[in-house]
């Protein structure tokens, strides 16, 4: 005898699964090659507890310079150019950003608001074509496009957002 499963138990299994999906070991790069790396955002934490985000501006030989943009201290680590000293440093986060799902999600939102807001004008008092709140049933059709295209692209842009942990072999 099978359990039934419900579709919202189903949803909430996959979305737990599916970060796990993505999981792969961490990318090693040895420090000569840590210049491909200049111009990119990364987040490093600190051998003190502390945390810092920018874009790499320089591999030195003895320490890579960044652009702190974001700290977890302020007052320890302002903004502006920092060197985390080669010996200190062995792991860094890569943030990168696609575009593909921003772009599916634009248009499956846009087509899901078109198909929502048709549905919705067709069933106000007098539907598209009537002369019975017409401009409601406009306003419908606009505001669930404008909406749920808004949505799409919102959801797209976060399932775009790319992390790379880079483990730095010395």
């Amino acid at each position: 005898m099978s359990l039934p499963l419900s579709p919202l138990a189903a949803a909430v299994l996959l979305l737990w699964i599916a970060p796990a999906a993505r999981a792969v070991a961490p990318e090693r790069l040895t420090w000569e090659e840590l210049p491909q790396l200049v111009g990119k955002h990364v987040s490093i934490a600190l051998y003190d507890g502390g945390a810092v985000a920018g874009k790499v501006r320089e591999v030195q030989a003895d320490a890579l310079v960044i652009q702190v943009s974001k700290s977890s201290d302020p007052v320890a680590y302002p903004k502006g150019p920092m060197r985390v000293p080669r010996a200190k440093l062995h792991v860094l986060d890569l943030h990168g950003k696609g575009f593909k799902y921003r772009v599916i999600g634009t248009a499956l939102g846009f087509v899901a608001g078109a198909a929502c807001g048709v549905g919705i004008a067709v069933g106000v008092q007098g539907g598209v074509l009537g002369d019975e709140h017409g401009t409601a049933s406009g306003t419908a059709l606009v505001g669930m496009m404008a909406g749920l295209t808004t949505a799409g692209y919102a959801v797209g842009n976060a399932a775009d957002r790319r992390t790379t942990t880079i483990r730095i072999v010395h």
